[in-house]
């Protein structure tokens, strides 16, 4: 779905003209969901007609704390010493491996010649940054993912703990090569990353499916309330 978006809203800004075209990719949560995400990107602008492309833009919204409550998880029922120290540390990991795929997606030939058209890069969104864990500090994730060409999102808890004790450091890419570590080191374990990512985007599907229900429950109540208080009026 997402990366059916991402082509088809290009191509339709284009083909009519619009003058701002807005791709917002959500619920990404591995690498290969992210990879086609920006894959599909490149494809809808390579296939767009205008000459100038500055008029799209895009973000990916990744998400991070949903991943690590499934992981520990799993690491939990492994139950080795090598699992319970990985715990609290696959979310941030891959985050840092997204963002190593986005540079080298956002570079080369390919991404040059869209750039000589005005193409804007997608940046990555990190969701989902709030601490489901109350053992891992209040700014674990906020703090993990600062780098360039990114944007983060806070509830108003996370916001404040950042003003009041933030790390104003470029962390996203200092530990590269641990990250990588990490990643492999949960795999090996057998976990695979591409079916908890996939389980846990049906699942906040699910959750989203059924709080927009919930909405058009109320003002469907709402609506009749009001209609049978007009006709006695």
């Amino acid at each position: 779905m997402c990366i059916l978006m991402s082509q088809i809203l290009i191509l339709i800004g284009c083909n009519s003209n619009r003058l701002i075209v807005c791709v917002f990719e959500q619920l990404i949560f591995y690498l290969p969901k992210y990879e086609a995400v920006i894959d599909a990107y490149l494809d809808g602008l390579e296939s767009c007609g205008m000459t100038d492309l500055s008029k799209v833009s895009s973000a990916a919204a990744f998400y991070i704390s949903r991943m690590d409550v499934t992981l520990d998880k799993k690491l939990e029922q492994i139950g080795t010493t090598e699992a319970l120290d990985l715990k609290g540390k696959g979310a941030v990991a891959q985050a840092v491996l997204a963002y190593q795929l986005y540079q080298k997606k956002i570079s080369g030939p390919r991404w040059e010649r869209l750039e000589n058209r005005g193409a804007k890069k997608q940046r990555l969104m990190w969701a989902s940054t709030n601490v489901k864990n109350p053992s891992y500090p209040d700014t674990f994730y906020v703090n993990s993912v600062i780098g360039r060409d990114t944007i983060s999102t806070f509830l108003v808890q996370a916001l404040q703990a950042f003003m009041d004790h933030r790390i104003l450091s470029r962390t996203l890419d200092a530990k590269v090569s641990e990250a990588q570590d990490i990643y492999n080191a949960i795999e090996k374990l057998g976990i695979d990353w591409s079916s908890v990512g996939s389980e846990l985007e049906h699942e906040v599907l699910d959750s989203f499916t059924k709080s927009f229900d919930n909405v058009l429950e109320c003002m469907q109540k709402k609506a009749m309330n009001i209609y049978s208080f007009q006709k006695h009026v």
